[in-house]
């Protein structure tokens, strides 16, 4: 054999061997930007289940704010007090509290509903789901009585029952919007399936003309303890008194 014949078949062996190496790099380096693609989308989905909970922050601890402050005005006044105080008001003082627990409900679900749709979870939200999930328990369970009982399908249907989506045509992103008091007043009022949601408040006003409070502050002291995880310098509860109250035995 000639030596052209054999330069001709080293220079074939090394094109070939070129063509296997330059492969298994190009299949290597796809892999890896496969996995670095798979990384990236998982922080992307993490981060956007962040932010989507984050959303609603706002929204959820003025609702728990405005719920635990109602609880304080019971307590310290007593419900008697308070019914004849709003007295000129009609049923105002039973309507709004039952509007505040279905607020913060309504944007319970909403928080719910961000995260599901963005699939992920973030470190931050973990933490705020262990306290949503503590007022939800504290909510569905009594030693003490039946009053403001919430069993936790019952929170989650009044939640559904209070919130509607809108999508911005634009960019497409869904805006959560909760039932006004205005809007939840008529439906209170004449909607009488929507209003049997709501014999928790009856019961619990019962329990506190009594002069039981036990129930409520455990309630309180479950939103306050959220509050400070959704908003730790106070940005969205300026003026609140979020202080925990005294647990103190029914008279």
């Amino acid at each position: 054999m000639g030596m052209d014949a054999i330069l001709t078949i080293v220079a074939l062996v090394l094109s070939a061997a070129s063509v296997v190496i330059t492969g298994l790099f190009s299949i290597r380096t796809a892999r890896l930007a496969s996995e670095l693609d798979a990384e990236r989308e998982e922080r992307m989905e993490t981060q956007s289940a962040i932010k989507a909970a984050e959303r609603v922050y706002e929204p959820l601890a003025q609702a728990a704010a405005e719920l635990q402050s109602r609880i304080v005005n019971i307590v310290e006044s007593g419900w008697v007090p308070l019914v004849q105080r709003y007295k000129s008001h009609g049923d105002y003082a039973v309507t709004s509290t039952a509007y505040l627990f279905a607020n913060y409900f309504g944007w319970i679900e909403a928080r719910r509903q961000a995260v599901l749709s963005s699939s992920g979870e973030g470190g931050r939200d973990i933490a705020v789901q262990r306290l949503i999930d503590t007022v939800l328990q504290t909510l569905r369970r009594s030693e003490h009585s039946e009053g403001f009982l919430f069993f936790t399908t019952e929170q989650r249907a009044i939640g559904e029952l209070m919130l509607t989506w809108e999508t911005v045509t634009d960019t497409g992103t869904r805006i959560p919007h909760v039932l006004g008091y205005a809007s939840f007043t008529k439906r209170f009022r004449d909607d009488p399936d929507f209003r049997g949601w709501f014999t928790p408040v009856d019961s619990g006003m019962e329990l506190v003309a009594r002069g039981d409070h036990r129930r409520l502050i455990e309630i309180q002291h479950a939103l306050v303890a959220l509050i400070d995880a959704l908003d730790p310098k106070r940005k969205y509860t300026v003026g609140y008194d979020l202080a925990p109250m005294d647990l103190q035995p029914s008279e």
